[in-house]
């Protein structure tokens, strides 16, 4: 069973709007993520910010023919760590791919490849990384029960995603073997980045 986790609760603030409602070529970018993993996957968990947002994306979602799971941040505005662990808490598999929402290039290859190394199950995560050694942690793939390592470390008030890395066992792949193009990497996540993608 393949599951995927969108982030889209985030504030925002480099970009001043509500990023995942922002219309890029005529569609919304939550919308450019969907449209790839339609068909490829057998779950998605859409986490939000609040009761607002989710009646905003309401309207974005209306007419779609998918199944999708919307829940809200167990605790507010703590990050994408918090996010996560959310998502993770609703599945029904072993393990989730998440993606941002302000990543409206990702490719169906670059998905199914991360499924298919998370397949070998030896992993807590599987983490692209890029030559310099920076990670992509919101394009990971990790297990459920990484939940309660990740609720520990929030409760410790450490909510950076990389804390929750740095206590797993992860199979590290190269940004460029997921996609050689690397734009399902590519966030827009200002209006200079929207405006210029």
């Amino acid at each position: 069973m393949k599951s995927i986790i969108i982030l889209c609760g985030g504030r925002s603030r480099r970009m001043g709007k509500d990023k995942g409602s922002l219309v890029l070529n005529g569609k919304s970018m939550l919308m450019h993520v969907l449209d790839t993993i339609k068909g490829i996957v057998d779950e998605i968990v859409l986490v939000l910010r609040d009761q607002e947002q989710i009646d905003r994306y309401k309207l974005i979602l209306k007419d779609i023919d998918m199944s999708i799971r919307i829940v809200t941040d167990e605790t507010k505005d703590q990050g994408p760590l918090v996010g996560i662990l959310t998502g993770l808490s609703y599945i029904n598999s072993e393990y989730a791919q998440i993606l941002p929402c302000d990543s409206p290039f990702i490719s169906k290859s670059f998905v199914l490849k991360m499924f298919e190394i998370a397949g070998a199950k030896k992993f807590d995560a599987v983490v692209p990384i890029w030559d310099d050694g920076h990670i992509e942690p919101l394009h990971s793939i990790y297990k459920k029960d990484v939940v309660k390592i990740g609720r520990n470390l929030v409760k410790n008030e450490q909510y950076n995603v990389k804390s929750l890395i740095d206590n797993l066992n992860v199979k590290y792949v190269d940004v460029e073997e997921l996609d050689e193009s690397t734009m399902s990497f590519r966030n827009l996540n200002t209006i200079n980045d929207f405006e210029n993608y």
